[in-house]
Order: structure tokens, then sequence, then C-alpha cells
């Protein structure tokens, strides 16, 4: 996926603007339910492709709905 300037710009103001802490992560479960977690171990990782990081547990019962 190669993102637009635009989205770059918009992606890269909303990233600036998260120095650290805790954040709300969101997903759908195999049964299309949305669940979230809270987190703090987010991190941009690229502007092109736009990616980022943050981590779970394996034993996290909610693993499967951020697998699917």
């Amino acid at each position: 996926m190669i993102a637009n300037d635009d989205d770059s710009r918009a992606l890269r103001n909303a990233l600036g603007r998260f120095a650290t802490g805790v954040t709300i992560v969101t997903a759908i479960d195999p049964d299309g339910h949305p669940i979230g977690l809270t987190v703090n171990s987010f991190s941009a990782v690229s502007l092109n492709p736009p990616l980022v990081l943050w981590c779970l547990d394996n034993s996290s019962h909610n693993l499967a709905a951020f697998r699917h």
C-alpha cells in the first residue's frame, strides 16, 4: 500500500501528537463483535506503508480477535 502525500502528512501529524502513554486499540472479534484493549506499547513504525506497532501477550483471551 502506498499512501498519498495527504494521508502521510495526516498520519505524521496524528502520531506526532502521541508522545507516549496509553491508547485504545480496537478490532472486530471472530463473532463480529467490537473489542478494545488499553495498551501502552504503541509506536509508529512507518508512514509508507502506514504501520504502527503494539504488543499483546500470547496468553490474552483477546488474541483471536486481533489475529483475525
